[in-house]
């Protein structure tokens, strides 16, 4: 597992913008967001219940989380990390269904991967692990990973 961080990742949108821009997501969005994150979160193999209890606090005050209804958000996210605890790659496989959801919608797949990369950075950077799970779904959502500066 490698610790090398690479420099810190910005959003396209700050959060305020990602926030107003999630207000209106549907579910299909809101789910692969949250799948996204997830993924990111377990880029290593696994999630320490350290890593667990502050992305939970992270959901909560997120604001862009708060527009998809943090709850809801919160809820899902935990139903996908059991998934994740109880076998990595059926956790994975089922994340990267919820995202494919998301192709061909490229405004919807550009915000899923602002927020990843903004939970990514939320840590002060992106490792090694973080970045290519962000890149396996720019390019699962057939998105160009440049805009993101990844």
């Amino acid at each position: 597992m490698s610790k090398s961080r690479f420099k810190r990742i910005r959003s396209r949108l700050s959060a305020t913008e990602l926030h107003r821009e999630l207000e209106d997501a549907d579910t299909a969005l809101m789910e692969a967001v949250v799948a996204g994150c997830a993924l990111v979160a377990y880029a290593d193999g696994w999630v320490s219940p350290e890593e667990t209890l502050r992305m939970r606090r992270l959901i909560l005050r997120f604001e862009p989380a708060k527009a998809l209804g943090g709850a809801a958000i919160l809820l899902l996210f935990e139903d996908i990390t059991l998934k994740f605890a109880e076998d990595h790659e059926a956790g994975a496989c089922e994340s990267l269904e919820l995202v494919s959801r998301l192709v061909g919608r490229l405004h919807e797949s550009e915000l899923l991967i602002d927020t990843c990369c903004a939970i990514a950075d939320a840590d002060g950077g992106l490792d090694a692990e973080e970045r290519e799970t962000i890149l396996r779904l720019c390019t699962l959502l057939q998105i160009d990973p440049g805009p993101h500066g990844l």
